[in-house]
């Protein structure tokens, strides 16, 4: 995930953008735009995100054939149905279950799924060192994520690797 919020700086997707032909790259505007529109639907996708690990909850807290929610019995479709449109305010579309596409419950994921989360905050912080670096393309810096992040891998803990590297 840290490495994803290199792609959409500006600096590096004039380097991507870069034709070998001519070495031109996509104007200046649309290089802004791209960058700007990181975020679109981002607001949608988290709630739709944490609807789900909250029907997980819902659903794995309870005997079932009917789950409590705000106060009203639901089955299993309409309880999704109702949790994702109170976050979403999109309705399900009719005569659909979601959840049924939904794999991660049966792989032993179950609620942890909010825990893409955690990834991202952790990404963030990794990531505002290079932010406020002069450019996101440092040498120092980047031998120092390669040192303290990636070549460790699982040999070091996870929080120990963070300290490591954010200090």
């Amino acid at each position: 995930m840290m490495l994803e919020n290199f792609v959409w700086q500006p600096e590096i997707l004039k380097r991507l953008s870069c034709r070998p032909k001519d070495g031109s790259s996509l104007p200046k505007d649309a290089i802004d735009a791209l960058s700007k529109s990181r975020f679109v639907m981002d607001s949608y996708s988290r709630s739709r995100v944490l609807s789900m690990s909250l029907y997980d909850l819902i659903v794995h807290s309870g005997p079932g054939p009917t789950y409590s929610y705000k106060g009203q019995d639901y089955d299993a479709i309409d309880l999704y149905s109702a949790i994702l449109s109170d976050a979403t305010g999109v309705s399900v579309i009719p005569d659909t279950f979601p959840v049924a596409s939904w794999y991660h419950p049966m792989m032993g994921y179950d609620a942890g799924y909010y825990s893409y989360y955690w990834s991202e905050a952790y990404a963030a912080d990794l990531f505002s060192e290079f932010e406020q670096a002069s450019s996101v393309v440092q040498y120092d810096l980047g031998l120092k994520y390669r040192e303290t992040i990636l070549s460790p891998c699982a040999m070091l803990d996870g929080n120990t690797m963070l300290r490591n590297f954010l200090g």
